[in-house]
């Protein structure tokens, strides 16, 4: 940039704030090597000067005027750390008006708002730069941007919320430790909270709506296609049962919250997050505790996988200072139209075929069959039913359907049925 120096305002000094001003302080020199620049923090923006941090922050440099922190003609960079939608995406607007570099690991903002602020940002002739916002410290947004742009992706699937994938995996151990399947899940969301990989409110991990923002995100810059957050399909797990999680094992499952985006022979785009049986040997299955993985295809490099820690201060401050320095070594943005901006046309998941588990629970055998003979017309195979407690539990697996005639055939036996019906998507 021509200067020695590069000053940055920190907005939030929360657990990631706390971890990039750490990593600033720590690779200082490695840093200098990397860009022959310092790196000068002028502000921090907290909520409170008072409350205890986990990285001493010199106290002249906190403050609780946002507007000093962003305006401050002083400072090159602006790096977002706060979350939620706002004040955030004021701010990151006011910056980016006010001709600062932007960079930012907020998902809601980027999925919810990215196109107007990308398009801000180039008009600005300036950076806006999100690395850290999908999938923790895993390089994935930069390598479709730089490594693997020359290849046309013709699918992504991915684990890009590793609170839910600390949860499931949580409950495997304990029914395997004997905890009862009913309480499985509440006991993994309790530990998960416990060891801070989930909020006090953890509707937006458990619901789905993180990983929803993500793949929103992560299709885009793949498919190079605009895709609104209300096109990508979400489901949480908040249904899944520690029931699910045995006979997933029986058949040689494993569960997972997966986001997948792909491009179907006609031409559309379809995203979708649900939880996914996915093959005990696959790749991503073996991923454990709170770790991310993204799996790519492509027509150049044919197959690509990405892993690596995906939650906590280290590894989404990792991702934000990799692009702080890419702002250091090239602040001139893209002089063409992104291309990730372009229209284009989604497909609803109702439009897909694919294959389910599902698992019936009924009083009796006689109202087990009655939930049983829909599926049998549709070549569902089954499984020999199991005596429980609380009555009788069978479970099958479907050949391709179609999604929306299938989940019509689930209505109806919902509707008709003496018991539950749970179902699972396959890869």
């Amino acid at each position: 940039m021509g200067k020695k120096n590069l000053r940055i305002s920190l907005l939030g000094a929360g657990t990631v704030g706390s971890g990039v001003w750490s990593l600033l302080q720590e690779n200082a020199d490695l840093l200098y090597a990397q860009t022959g620049c310092r790196f000068e923090v002028r502000h921090v923006l907290v909520r409170s000067l008072d409350k205890p941090r986990k990285a001493p922050i010199p106290t002249e440099l906190l403050t609780t005027d946002a507007q000093r922190a962003v305006l401050d003609p002083e400072v090159d960079v602006v790096i977002e750390l706060l979350g939620g939608l706002e004040p955030a995406r004021t701010l990151i607007e006011q910056a980016l008006q006010a001709g600062k570099h932007v960079i930012t690991a907020n998902k809601m903002v980027m999925a919810l708002a990215g196109d107007r602020l990308i398009t801000l940002a180039s008009a600005q002739k300036v950076r806006l730069l999100y690395e850290a916002s999908v999938a923790g410290s895993l390089p994935i947004l930069t390598s479709l941007q730089g490594a693997l742009a020359g290849n046309r992706i013709t699918r992504v699937v991915g684990i890009v919320n590793s609170t839910t994938n600390f949860i499931l995996r949580t409950m495997e151990e304990g029914l395997e430790q004997g905890t009862p399947a009913e309480d499985s899940y509440r006991i993994a969301l309790q530990k998960a909270q416990e060891l801070g990989y989930a909020e006090a409110d953890p509707t937006s991990d458990v619901e789905g709506y993180d990983a929803q923002y993500k793949m929103a995100i992560l299709a885009r810059l793949a498919f190079l296609q605009y895709v609104p957050v209300e096109a990508v399909y979400r489901e949480g797990i908040t249904h899944l049962s520690g029931r699910d999680m045995v006979w997933a094992k029986r058949l040689g499952y494993g569960i997972k919250l997966l986001g997948t985006a792909e491009r179907l022979p006609d031409g559309r785009l379809n995203v979708r997050v649900h939880p996914t049986l996915i093959p005990l040997e696959n790749p991503l299955c073996v991923i454990r505790g709170a770790f991310s993985g993204v799996w790519l295809q492509g027509n150049g490099f044919q197959e690509m996988s990405f892993h690596g820690f995906g939650a906590g201060a280290r590894a989404t401050a990792s991702a934000v200072v990799g692009d702080l320095i890419e702002v250091a070594r090239h602040p001139k943005p893209l002089r063409f139209e992104d291309p990730s901006l372009r229209p284009g046309e989604t497909a609803p998941i109702e439009s897909l075929t694919m294959r389910y588990f599902v698992r019936l629970s009924a009083p009796s055998e006689d109202a087990l069959r009655v939930l049983r003979e829909p599926l049998q017309t549709l070549g569902a195979e089954f499984h020999p039913s199991e005596t429980l407690e609380q009555g009788v539990e069978q479970v099958a697996l479907t050949p391709p359907l179609n999604e929306g005639e299938f989940q019509s055939t689930i209505t109806r036996i919902r509707d008709q049925g003496n018991g539950t019906t749970k179902v699972i998507r396959l890869l």
